[in-house]
C-alpha cells in the first residue's frame, strides 16, 4: 500500500514540475517576430473523407548516444499516432459514456516517409551529431544545420518532427497553420517520443506527440479560454484550467463535466485517449484547406496499395457504436473480402 502511495505522489509531484506544451507561448513569440500569419476559413468543405496520409520525418539530434534514441522508439510513436488518431488506442474503451457520442477518429494515418525531398529513398528517419547540449523553444537552433541543428525538409509536403534535449522541463511544442515554411512541424524533448514503458515519467506512452500534432492541425486546448468555452469546439465542454495527474471522473467545472481525458487537455499520457468530432472536423478542414500540400505526394509506400482495392464490394457501413452508419462522422466500410476501411463524413 505504502508503494502505491509512494508511486501516486511522485507521478502527482512530476506532473507539476514538467512544462507539458510550450505550443501557445511559441505562437506568441512567432507573432512577435512577425513569422505567424493565420489565414481564416471562410469557406470549408463538406466532403466525405476516407484516409489522409501524412509522410512524416523524424530529425534525432543527438549530443550523446542517450539523445540518439532507437528506430524502435520512433516506430513506437508512430504506431501511437496512427491508433489515437483513428480511435484504435486501447485505452478508447475508457470514454465515459457522457462523451462517447462525440468520441472520434479523424481518418488521419502517418508513415515515416519513404523518399527524401531529392527523390532518394529514406528511412524517413535522420540523425544529426550536434555539439549543442541543449535546445531552446525561443531560439529555434533544432530547426537549422547552421546552428546545430537540422534544417527541415519541404515543410509543404512533409510534418517535420525535431527530436532532441529541450532545456527546463519542456516537454514539446508545436507549430499552428500560418507558421513560416522554415519553421513549420514539431518539437519533442527526446525523453518522451514514443513508448518507454520503464520510465517513470507519466508521460511516457507517447500522447506528447499526439497532442502537439494536434496543435499542428489547428487545434487549440480544450482549456484555452476557461470557463468562456473558446477552444474553437462546442462539443469540448469549458474547462476552468488544464487538467494534471489522472482525475478520476466526473470532474466539473463552468457548470458542466469536464472532458479530462481529452488530448488537448494536460493530463497523464495514460489518462487522455480522445479527441471528439469537432476537434477531428477541425483538423481535417485545416488539414484540406491550409496543408494540402501534404496529401499531393505518394511518400507513403502503402498508399499505392489502394490501386489494387478497385473491385472490392462495400457490403455494409457502420458507425463508431456498430450502428447503421453513413452518418456525420467517423464511419467503418466493410467489403466482402473482410478489410473495412474507415471513412469521415463531414457535413
Amino acid at each position: 500500500m505504502m508503494k502505491v502511495i509512494l508511486l501516486f505522489f511522485f507521478s502527482f509531484l512530476f506532473s507539476f514540475s514538467q512544462e507539458r506544451c510550450g505550443a501557445e507561448f511559441y505562437r506568441d513569440l512567432l507573432i512577435e517576430k512577425d513569422l505567424f500569419h493565420p489565414s481564416n476559413i471562410s469557406n470549408r468543405q463538406a466532403l466525405s473523407i476516407g484516409q489522409y496520409d501524412i509522410p512524416v520525418v523524424f530529425h534525432i539530434i543527438y549530443n550523446n548516444e542517450q539523445e540518439n534514441i532507437s528506430d524502435d522508439q520512433v516506430f513506437s510513436q508512430l504506431d501511437v499516432l496512427n491508433k489515437d488518431y483513428n480511435a484504435e488506442n486501447q485505452d478508447f474503451i475508457n470514454v465515459p459514456d457522457t462523451f462517447v457520442n462525440v468520441a472520434s477518429s479523424s481518418g488521419i494515418r502517418f508513415c515515416l516517409a519513404q523518399l527524401d525531398p531529392s527523390g532518394n529513398v529514406s528511412s524517413g528517419i535522420t540523425r544529426t551529431y550536434t555539439d549543442l547540449e541543449v535546445f531552446s523553444m525561443s531560439e529555434d537552433k533544432m530547426k537549422m544545420s547552421s546552428e546545430g541543428g537540422i534544417d527541415p525538409w519541404d515543410t509543404e509536403k512533409y510534418l517535420n518532427i525535431w527530436v532532441c534535449d529541450l532545456n527546463g522541463n519542456l516537454l514539446g511544442f508545436s507549430t499552428f497553420p500560418g507558421t513560416d515554411p522554415l519553421l513549420d512541424g514539431v518539437v519533442i524533448d527526446y525523453e518522451y517520443l514514443g513508448v518507454l514503458l520503464n520510465s517513470p515519467s507519466p508521460y511516457n506512452l507517447g500522447r506528447t506527440a499526439t497532442h502537439e500534432i494536434g496543435h499542428f492541425f489547428g487545434l487549440e486546448h480544450t482549456f484555452y479560454a476557461g470557463c468562456s468555452d473558446w477552444d474553437g469546439c462546442d462539443d469540448t465542454p469549458p474547462i476552468s484550467s488544464s487538467s494534471f495527474g489522472c482525475p478520476e471522473f466526473p470532474q466539473e467545472s463552468c457548470g458542466s463535466l469536464d472532458m479530462t481525458m481529452n488530448f488537448m487537455d494536460y493530463t497523464n499520457d495514460a489518462c487522455m485517449y480522445m479527441f471528439s468530432t469537432c476537434q477531428a472536423n477541425e483538423m481535417i478542414n485545416n488539414l484540406i484547406n491550409q496543408r494540402a500540400g501534404l496529401l499531393e505526394h505518394n511518400f507513403c509506400f502503402y498508399n499505392s496499395l489502394w490501386n489494387d482495392e478497385k473491385n472490392k464490394k462495400l457490403l455494409r457501413v457502420i458507425d463508431i457504436l456498430g450502428r447503421g452508419g453513413n452518418n456525420k462522422g467517423f464511419n467503418i466500410e466493410i467489403y466482402d473480402d473482410g478489410s473495412v476501411k474507415k471513412t469521415y463524413i463531414l457535413r
